[in-house]
């Protein structure tokens, strides 16, 4: 039960494993190196760091929604955590005679989801940059359209070229801020089923515990 307890951080060490036998793949065809090179906004760059450091993010934020899990069981042993927190604070409610109150509840959720949520705004941003990468490329593309003045074959040769640069700086960046923010959402997604897992527990213990119960 106490490996069970750390299936977050089991499953995001999962999907992480995924990506990075992806990423060399990826790399083994020369994507990254393509990528990196004729970019030329450097865009694409931006948004895999980010993405690396929020998935660092969601991997601390997995191995404590672990650790918590951990404690949910032990809830009696442990006297720290989110459910012995929330355990005491029932107790007290019920010692005053009060009904339990939904304010309580939203305590309760909102530290439990806490630690990822801000994966979710990552997401948006990646998928964000992506899209201005893909603006600034046709920009890049269509401004040289101006600039040929003349039938002349090497301008035309030129122009092309210039073109190309800009294409792919829109398709890019477009696949790095999309393939990104992908990514992260599946780690957000199945933190999110384990927040409500976790939340799911600690409320069964709230209900079990007997009335006139002191938590230790």
């Amino acid at each position: 039960m106490w490996r069970d307890s750390y299936s977050p951080l089991y499953g995001w060490l999962l999907i992480v494993g995924v990506i990075i036998f992806g990423a060399y793949l990826l790399w083994d065809f020369g994507l990254f190196s393509k990528l990196f090179k004729e970019d030329i906004t450097h865009l694409s760059s931006i948004i895999i760091a980010l993405f690396c450091a929020v998935t660092i993010y969601l991997g601390l934020a997995a191995w404590q929604l672990s650790r918590q899990s951990a404690y949910a069981i032990h809830s009696v042993l442990h006297s720290k955590g989110w459910a012995y927190d929330h355990l005491m604070l029932l107790q007290l409610q019920r010692e005053e005679g009060r009904s339990e109150s939904e304010s309580l509840l939203a305590r309760l959720v909102e530290r439990v989801h806490r630690g990822h949520t801000s994966g979710w705004f990552f997401s948006d941003i990646l998928m964000r940059l992506g899209l201005i990468g893909t603006v600034i490329g046709f920009v890049l593309m269509l401004s040289t359209v101006y600039q040929l003045k003349d039938n002349d074959i090497q301008a035309l040769q030129q122009l092309l070229g210039t073109m190309g640069s800009g294409m792919q700086v829109a398709l890019y960046t477009t696949l790095s801020g999309l393939g990104s923010a992908m990514l992260v959402t599946l780690q957000c997604q199945w933190l999110d089923r384990c927040a409500d897992n976790l939340l799911s527990q600690i409320i069964k213990l709230g209900i079990e515990a007997p009335k006139n119960a002191s938590i230790k």
